[in-house]
């Protein structure tokens, strides 16, 4: 248990030294010296302790909680200021830094459907005609094609900023964890040289990118994205409608890499070797397999975790002795924020943590009590058989979710009501889609007709487990959102759950502490019975209009609910329309069906059952009623639509193409002043004209980040007191037909 204690209080340092940066009272300045000669000083005091004695185990964790402090002091998520660093000379979003940019490219490529996000070690700047030696990463969002590869030198030029924070994300920290802390939004990639990466990792991403290539011929769509997900760490692919239905029925933990992926590799491994060689001479290869499995699918904090455990496992095993999969745990910890403090704000990082953890308290405890439940009721070997079946389905399942619950909840601010039983379905076929394609990989790889026939297991499995997935997801409320109430609840539950720690490991402590007997659960009853009310009644209209502007990649769309909860979604036909359909899906509370009209090129194939009003273009002064006051005129055949409730009125969608602008301008019926307007976003080839702006009137316009409109455009934005938003993000109008309100969030997320 010295582990575990040291881990706690090494974390708590983390932890502790992040919250002193924040207010001051540490920074770039403070001298290492500070936290090693206090540690070295609680250290000395922990040796003048009795052992087992309270004081030399408080002494043992201000050591480690120092050493900890000083390990974030020396990599925070801040950016030390330097002349020699990149970051030195971010831009920021409304007044970026146009600049150039020589590198190579370190880590595989994140491809998306229109662009690519290459990570590029600086070493060259070009800032003003001026070039000067850098050092630092960069994360460049660049065209999708031409491609380019791991160890390519580029030259990129674009706009150099500093990562931005968002209303609800906060952007500039996730990538400051993974080291990077400058960003060049539409960046020119040119290749310099190629080949100038380190071999081992060339030879790496080369078997990744063969093996994708080999799933993607022998499977077919989504089994192959799927099996890219799970066996490679390779999620880009995966069809936004699939992937949104596994997060709406809380099973997204089987298409990443994570625990189970790493154990089923390190048994298998250690099975084979170990009947050959014997376990002990099997743990040096098995544990550098495991090395170097962890990094060819992308080291990320779950698989690292999972990684570390697999390793003690085989160093255990080799020695004879059974692995304690708690201290496991701690040490994994230890070790991953040894290598990266920041890991500790990771979100998969917690969620796997929390599973883990889940699974050594409570999997026993469960398993005696559903034992206890069946012996009542069934013969012994009827409960044996039982047991075999429902601890891998059901009791590891809930006893994963006692911990990731809250997390989910408060991160996510969603909640999965079908998680149970979908996990229950899928979870007993997921190590037959393991160990079939890591069969399928191995054989196809040295014999291509060989791996399609051994393809068919994989298949067959992840046929299943998505038409499993995709009927649940569609059910009513299969997924709500928890609201700010739903964070507070996950915070009281997360208490409540380090006070059962505290009981359970150090019982005298709790007996000290000021709480009535069954304070908990009593605390917990109470908030859930009133966060189910007040759920419940969030789900129900709030007699408002609503506007959701949604952007993403090219493409813009709007999503209008009426005060009557009527709702209409209104795309522009650019982009990826399935993909934009799949970010509006979240902010639904009531499933797909709860679209009725859906207006735009082939809008309808995303919203099934969907009335389309426009299938044969509409003509100009075409009206639809949506009831309650709202209604929607056509204003520009086959563009654009202005909806009406109240004093409010606004253009939808958002990118009207420069005829349509001239057309409305000239012959098209009154439309301002417009209450609100939106523009349109980057990459959709579509701006505001002044003439057109002057006709609108526009008392509000949202003007987009990364838009390049023309001079005299940006000038009469800026002159208005345009509303800049996030290039890529959502943005909801609320009006009750006299008032608007504004909410913002980013990556396509309440």
């Amino acid at each position: 248990m010295t582990l575990v204690y040291l881990a706690m209080g090494w974390c708590a340092g983390i932890w502790l030294a992040h919250q002193l940066w924040g207010l001051g009272a540490i920074g770039c300045t403070t001298p290492a010296w500070a936290f090693i000669g206090s540690a070295l000083a609680a250290a000395l005091a922990a040796g003048r302790f009795r052992p087992r004695t309270a004081g030399r185990l408080a002494a043992i964790l201000i050591c480690a909680a120092l050493l900890g402090a000083w390990r974030y002091q020396a990599r925070p998520f801040a950016v030390c200021p330097a002349a020699d660093r990149l970051a030195a000379y971010n831009g920021t979003a409304d007044a970026p830094a146009y600049a150039t940019v020589e590198g190579v490219i370190v880590g595989y490529p994140d491809v998306r459907d229109t662009r690519t996000f290459y990570r590029v070690r600086a070493d060259t700047l070009i800032l003003a005609g001026r070039a000067r030696p850098v050092q630092g990463d960069l994360l460049v969002q660049a065209a999708r094609f031409p491609a380019f590869a791991y160890g390519d030198r580029v030259r990129a030029g674009g706009q150099l900023i500093t990562p931005p924070v968002f209303d609800d994300f906060d952007y500039a920290a996730y990538l400051s964890a993974r080291g990077i802390h400058s960003l060049m939004r539409r960046g020119r990639l040119e290749l310099i040289a190629a080949g100038r990466g380190h071999p081992f990792w060339a030879a790496l991403y080369r078997l990744r990118a063969a093996g994708s290539d080999l799933l993607n011929r022998a499977l077919p769509e989504p089994a192959a994205a799927l099996a890219n997900g799970m066996l490679l760490g390779i999620e880009s692919g995966i069809p936004p409608a699939v992937d949104e239905a596994f997060k709406a029925t809380g099973t997204a933990h089987v298409i990443v890499i994570s625990g189970s992926n790493i154990a089923l590799f390190t048994g298998v491994l250690m099975g084979l070797l170990g009947r050959r060689v014997g376990k002990t001479r099997a743990a040096l290869p098995v544990a550098l397999a495991v090395v170097c499995y962890v990094l060819l699918v992308g080291a990320d904090p779950p698989a690292l975790r999972a990684g570390i455990m697999g390793i003690l496992y085989v160093i255990a095993a080799a020695l004879g002795r059974t692995s304690t999969a708690y201290v496991s745990l701690f040490f994994s910890a230890l070790l991953m924020t040894l290598i990266n403090p920041l890991s500790l704000w990771d979100v998969g990082f917690q969620l796997s943590f929390g599973a883990t953890l889940g699974l050594i308290l409570f999997t026993p405890a469960l398993q005696s009590r559903v034992e206890r439940f069946l012996a009542r009721r069934l013969p012994p070997e009827r409960v044996r058989q039982a047991m075999g079946f429902l601890n891998d389905a059901l009791i590891v399942t809930m006893a994963a979710q006692i911990l990731t619950l809250p997390l989910i909840v408060y991160y996510f601010g969603r909640l999965s009501v079908v998680s149970l039983l979908a996990n229950f379905l899928i979870l007993p076929v997921q190590p037959a889609i393991m160990l079939g394609g890591m069969i399928t990989l191995v054989v196809g790889l040295i014999w291509e007709g060989l791996g399609r026939i051994a393809a068919a297991v994989p298949w067959l499995f992840l046929t299943y487990t998505v038409a499993v997935v995709r009927t649940l997801a569609a059910a009513p409320l299969a997924s709500v959102e928890t609201g700010a109430l739903g964070r507070a609840f996950a915070v009281v539950y997360g208490l409540i759950l380090v006070a059962w720690f505290v009981r359970r490991s150090w019982p005298a402590l709790y007996r000290r502490l000021p709480l009535p007997a069954h304070a908990g659960r009593w605390t917990l009853a109470a908030l859930a019975a009133t966060w189910l009310v007040v759920s419940t009644a969030n789900l129900l209209p709030d007699g408002r209009l609503h506007v959701i502007f949604i952007s993403m990649e090219g493409g813009e769309a709007a999503l209008v609910t009426t005060p009557a909860g009527r709702r209409a979604w209104i795309w522009d036909g650019r982009g990826d329309g399935a993909r934009l359909a799949m970010a509006a899906r979240p902010l639904l509370a009531a499933g797909e069906s709860s679209v009725s009209l859906a207006l735009g090129p082939n809008a309808t194939a995303f919203w099934p059952g969907a009335r389309s009003a426009d299938a044969d273009r509409p003509a100009a002064g075409t009206r639809i009623r949506l009831g309650g006051g709202v209604e929607l005129l056509c204003v520009a055949p086959g563009e654009a639509w202005l909806l009406r409730y109240g004093d409010f009125s606004t253009i939808l969608p958002a990118t009207i193409s420069p005829a349509g602008q001239s057309w409305l301008r000239d012959a098209g019926p009154d439309i301002g002043p417009l209450a609100l307007l939106k523009t349109a976003g980057p990459d959709t080839a579509a701006w505001p004209q002044v003439a057109f702006l002057e006709r609108a009137a526009p008392q509000i316009v949202l003007w987009p980040e990364g838009t390049t409109y023309p001079a005299d455009v940006a000038a009469w934005l800026a002159g208005r007191g345009a509303v800049r938003v996030a290039e890529e993000g959502v943005v909801e109008a609320i009006s009750d037909g006299r008032r608007i309100w504004l909410r913002r969030w980013s990556g396509m997320r309440r």
